[in-house]
């Protein structure tokens, strides 16, 4: 069972994502995910549920709470009653926010010795499960909002130590504009003024670079009475003196392998369609953009394809970018383009599709680095998305860029999607469920022994099906 904060929260079952009941339910099950693996007291629990004003019997309404989020998590050992209170059983690998927090350290820990490359990879994957703001349908119950702070305050620092993996990497003019953009949400952070001074005089824009510093200076003056610190007053000193100390490192060798984010879990029997897509990359390498629609059931390895063909594209110098649709449909406009463009910059929100649609392939087109942007669930996209989906689509041909879109083959889906699944100038591959052959070599693989046949006969060849029997 897979659970997640960081963004609306979700939950994800053997057959997919549960229902989750109220607005109550799904706090009480955040605050334990909060807490996850620890006992909470039943007092504590009515305290923040309920703030300055409990029902008359709170004891037994905690209690129906807990009963209805018993069986909506089907399984009686995931949330338990010990003495005094409860406790919401998960494990490390399920939770976006433990998977989060460990890949943070572990890149904060790189970072510190100097190893630039590893620490943005590890960076990386733990900002990659973000999908938005944490806990964002909570947003209103009063113990969110200094859990959100919380959890804000720790993405903002991964992303600033992902910044420093960046400049160290000699990546400044890519970093520029993400800097830029932050640095309007977090006005008041010193560390991303000066990693923004850095890039821009590394880009050989020097009166740039002094401006962002008086910038800092007239926004902490006004707004907190103070002057910069001595980190950015010393950086200042540094551009206006041209240390050497300032110059960017050497680049890497030009036939240098950089390494990729090694996929997780086990890929079998999508051969043909990783040939295929792995062509797409290198026609992106060549300036040839294309774009292909993944289709097939849930399950059935759309996602972990796609991840599979963005390790083998990072391993090639190729930049991804990841944008996932919010399958409630309560997410703001072109949610997943938000997300996939958020390193190159912030979509405009001005309701101009043109002008939007020239934006965002200017991006594309602005990239150091050929790209691989990959679009997932956009049978759950807004019609914006898919209007820009298909927009862009039109351009590829002259943009370095591959362009994934996965999608759940279902009765219903959007008009755009399905006049783009239909279109005869895009690629359309279809997952089918792994045949007897590939399950028995998918249990070979975890180190499970069992009856591959009964297993395909269990499951339907489903990926994820059998993940669940087998883990």
């Amino acid at each position: 069972m897979e659970f997640r904060i960081l963004g609306p929260l979700e939950v994800e079952g053997a057959a997919g994502q549960l229902s989750l009941g109220g607005r109550k339910q799904r706090a009480l099950l955040a605050l334990l995910l909060l807490r996850a693996n620890q006992v909470v007291s039943a007092d504590r629990l009515i305290d923040l549920l309920w703030a300055e004003e409990p029902p008359a019997d709170a004891a037994k309404a905690l209690q129906v709470h807990v009963s209805r989020l018993r069986r909506t998590l089907e399984s009686e050992h995931v949330l338990q009653t010990r003495p005094g209170g409860y406790l919401l059983s998960v494990e490390p690998g399920r939770f976006d926010l433990a998977r989060f927090e460990e890949r943070a350290s572990a890149g904060a820990r790189l970072l510190a010795a100097g190893d630039a490359d590893p620490a943005r990879e590890a960076l990386a994957e733990g900002l990659a499960l973000w999908r938005g703001p944490p806990l964002a349908d909570l947003s209103r119950e009063p113990f969110a909002q200094p859990e959100i702070a919380r959890l804000e305050e720790m993405r903002v620092v991964a992303l600033e130590n992902r910044i420093d993996a960046d400049l160290m990497l000699g990546s400044h003019a890519a970093v520029v504009g993400e800097i830029e953009s932050l640095i309007r949400r977090e006005p008041l952070r010193e560390r991303l003024r000066a990693q923004l001074m850095l890039a821009l005089y590394r880009c050989g824009r020097q009166a740039e670079a002094l401006e962002a510093y008086r910038a800092a200076r007239r926004t902490l003056v006004d707004e907190l009475g103070i002057e910069p610190g001595k980190r950015l007053q010393e950086l200042e000193q540094a551009i206006l003196r041209q240390d050497p100390a300032l110059e960017p490192p050497e680049p890497p060798p030009r036939d240098a392998t950089r390494p990729g984010r090694r996929a997780a879990g086990v890929f079998v029997g999508r051969q043909h369609e990783l040939e295929e897509l792995t062509a797409g990359v290198d026609d992106a390498l060549a300036g040839r953009g294309r774009l292909f629609l993944v289709g097939g059931e849930s399950g059935v390895g759309k996602t972990r394809l796609a991840d599979e063909v963005a390790s083998r594209a990072k391993d090639l110098g190729v930049r991804v970018l990841w944008g996932r649709c919010w399958k409630d449909g309560d997410a703001p406009a072109y949610w997943p383009w938000r997300q996939a463009l958020r390193s190159l910059g912030e979509l405009p929100e001005a309701d101009d599709r043109f002008g939007r649609f020239d934006y965002v392939v200017a991006l594309l087109r602005r990239s150091e680095e050929p790209v691989l942007l990959v679009l997932d669930d956009v049978h759950a996209a807004d019609e914006g998305s898919l209007d820009l989906l298909g927009d862009v689509a039109g351009e590829l041909a002259e943009l370095p860029v591959l362009l994934v879109a996965t999608y759940v083959e279902q009765p219903g889906l959007p008009p755009a999607l399905a006049a783009l699944a239909h279109h005869a100038a895009h690629h359309r591959l279809r997952l089918r469920p792994l045949g007897v052959d590939e399950v028995a070599e998918f249990l070979e693989r975890v180190g499970t022994a069992g009856d591959a046949a009964a297993m395909h006969a269990d499951t339907g060849g489903n990926p994820r099906l059998i993940w669940q029997r087998v883990r």
